[in-house]
């Protein structure tokens, strides 16, 4: 008897979390678009009670069944003037927000794994001030900033950074539960915000710069004379003037001490140096070179595929690199 294997066809699965969390994100940003500046007004102002206003709630609505079976006039003037004081705690809530105006700075650039540094800058507009306000991204702790003497607060949050490339924290949470904590009023919204993340160095042996073909010959940058490099274990033959004296005397071991020169020649990070390596990996490494070039003060360029920046030294060729690494 023929066996015949059947596959059961491909079925999505249905998630109504996912599905209302999309929607609410394309609702909310059809309602409160990216702006570098933003003031927070009637239209991006949410409120709702909190788990206390609506305990508070309850407890009133007891009391009024209280005033209602034992006819008590009292009773009944003590449940209209906290149900007064719950609504107005409304009015002054939303009021903790309304009118505030918010920008954002960022870094100039992380490495992955970095936090990144975003400043919120709060500003208000007259006498009106701002107290307990909360602001935060989904991966950053809450910070709580006030307006009361002065007319403008920075603050910083720190979000964690996962992936290369442009950085968008998200959406900021604003809140507050200002003044009773009966209920909450809250914004997200989107400043703009953006911050380049460079590929993580991942430490590499650097002599595979001397082992590969350069346009102007063979260099190396770490058996010169000039500059303290690195110490390395001690191989017959190595000068004795090199060895780690100190170390040796410490108990550490025999080190040879390595040196690195600046010398006219110039070094090309190559897409080839790591055949063997995934993409991230060999972007890993090459960040790990140019910081380590960098440092030595030698003239160095780039070739990816795509990409080619001839050799130089200096911050803004630094930066120029790191940017492609981190673009790629």
């Amino acid at each position: 008897m023929a066996v015949t294997n059947q596959t059961k066809p491909y079925q999505k699965t249905f998630n109504p979390y996912l599905i209302w969390r999309r929607s609410f994100g394309e609702w909310i940003h059809r309602r409160i678009p990216p702006s570098k500046n933003i003031e927070l007004h009637l239209n991006n102002i949410f409120i709702i009670p909190t788990g206390q206003g609506l305990g508070f709630c309850f407890v009133l609505f007891l009391m009024f069944i209280g005033a209602i079976n034992y006819e008590t006039s009292l009773a009944f003037g003590l449940v209209f003037l906290l149900l007064g004081v719950f609504i107005l705690a409304i009015f002054y809530t939303y009021r903790n927000l309304s009118g505030l105006h918010l920008s954002g700075l960022t870094d100039d650039a992380v490495f992955v794994g970095e936090n990144a540094e975003i400043t919120i800058i709060l500003n208000r507009h007259g006498k009106r001030t701002y107290e307990a306000v909360q602001l935060s991204f989904d991966n950053s702790r809450k910070v709580v900033a006030n307006l009361i003497e002065h007319k403008e607060q920075r603050v910083s949050l720190f979000v964690p950074t996962s992936r290369r490339g442009h950085f968008n924290p998200g959406r900021l949470r604003v809140e507050t539960f200002y003044p009773f904590g009966l209920h909450r009023a809250w914004s997200l919204i989107d400043l703009d915000l953006d911050c380049l993340v460079y590929p993580k160095p991942v430490e590499c042996d650097l002599d595979i710069l001397n082992s590969n073909d350069q346009d102007t010959g063979k260099i190396n940058i770490t058996h010169g004379n000039d500059d303290f490099y690195n110490l390395r274990e001690y191989q017959r033959g190595d000068p004795l003037k090199h060895v780690a004296w100190k170390n040796f005397a410490r108990g550490q071991g025999m080190y040879t001490k390595q040196y690195s020169s600046n010398v006219d020649d110039k070094i090309w990070l190559r897409w080839s140096l790591f055949t063997e390596l995934s993409e991230e990996d060999r972007l890993s490494r090459l960040c790990y070179c140019v910081l380590k070039l960098d440092s030595s003060g030698v003239d160095y360029g780039l070739d990816i595929p795509g990409c080619l920046i001839e050799p130089n030294k200096g911050t803004a060729h630094y930066h120029s690199i790191l940017r492609a690494l981190a673009l790629f």
